[in-house]
């Protein structure tokens, strides 16, 4: 089973890419952060619950869907990575649960979008600055090295494009 992570702040454009690859037939997995935020603005709630709360949902709908992608390659938006490390940051966790339960989900490849500026917007799902944007990316970044990856840096340019440049990247 091939697993691929697509990484980065948010508005760099993964959720893009994604919606490419599932119409060219390939198996993806949602942003799990904006489907919570999605449901909880349904339900006439606030966007977030307390951050311990939305760290743990996040984790629960990342695991759900690294379960639940069957199909390979199989890409995923954010991943078990990231919400073990959303965890490890709150607090949640420590450092020997971290390794450990990213010893039990691993991913072949990580490509990682950098902060764009340029396509950054705000919108009903995402309400931080850009400048959030780019410490989650450093964060994220920093999170997938410590944990032994090496995560690829998508180049900034027209969507099929960087959709071409993962394709090339992987085993398809």
């Amino acid at each position: 089973m091939q697993r691929i992570v697509l990484t980065g702040g948010p508005g760099a454009g993964k959720t893009t890419a994604l919606d490419v690859l599932r119409s060219q037939g390939y198996a993806t997995g949602d942003d799990a952060a904006r489907s919570i935020v999605r449901e909880r603005k349904r339900a006439g709630r606030p966007p977030r619950p307390d951050a311990l709360t939305f760290v743990h949902q996040i984790y629960e709908k990342e695991i759900e869907t690294y379960h639940a992608l069957k199909s390979s390659p199989a890409f995923f938006e954010r991943g078990v990575v990231e919400a073990v490390g959303s965890l490890f940051e709150v607090g949640a966790l420590s450092e020997d649960d971290v390794h450990r339960l990213l010893r039990d989900y691993r991913y072949q490849t990580v490509f990682i979008f950098p902060p764009w500026e340029d396509i950054y917007c705000m919108d009903d799902e995402r309400d931080h600055t850009f400048d959030h944007a780019v410490r989650v990316y450093e964060f994220t970044l920093g999170f997938y090295r410590r944990h032994g990856y090496d995560p690829v840096e998508v180049p900034r340019g027209a969507v099929k494009d960087r959709v071409n440049f993962i394709l090339d990247h992987i085993e398809v």
